[in-house]
């Protein structure tokens, strides 16, 4: 089957995801230290799972995967379609519920609450793997570098 998956949109989304772990571990011990510490923390979890919802959205699209209807369900459907496995999916989604205080409820976000979510930061650079596995296997490794756009 002939998939239109942009690969370099998601190479782009890789690499901010990427830059988002690398800002939360840098400021992981720094965090009690001051505002800008966990802003930038808040900020980069933020990010990193907001990589993780648009990532998965545009495999859903291009691996012409069922319709989500809402961010849990981008997290089921990859399970589903095996792209990460349960435990992944159950962690990534424990990550939707900070996303979600972080967007709406910022002012009542506590530094150890951040603090302790960023204990957790080793699931993003899973995901990282697991879907440039799931590329690899389904386009062959010449199509999972990023810079062919729509495949």
């Amino acid at each position: 089957m002939f998939y239109e998956v942009n690969t370099e949109r998601i190479e782009s989304q890789l690499r901010c995801l990427t830059e988002s772990i690398q800002v939360m571990e840098e400021v992981k011990p720094s965090l009690e230290e001051g505002l800008t510490p966990f802003f930038a923390g808040s900020r980069a979890a933020h990010l990193a799972v907001e990589c993780v919802i648009d990532i998965g959205s545009v495999m859903i699209d291009g691996f012409i995967m069922r319709d989500p209807g809402g961010y849990h369900d981008i997290i089921d459907i990859l399970e589903d379609e095996q792209v990460i496995p349960r435990e992944g999916a159950k962690e990534l989604k424990s990550w939707l519920q900070i996303r979600e205080r972080l967007v709406r409820y910022y002012d009542e976000v506590s530094v150890a609450e951040v603090k302790e979510k960023l204990k957790d930061i080793r699931i993003f650079r899973s995901y990282i793997t697991w879907v440039r596995h799931y590329l690899e296997k389904e386009l062959g490794s010449v199509h999972t570098h990023g810079n062919e756009g729509s495949l």
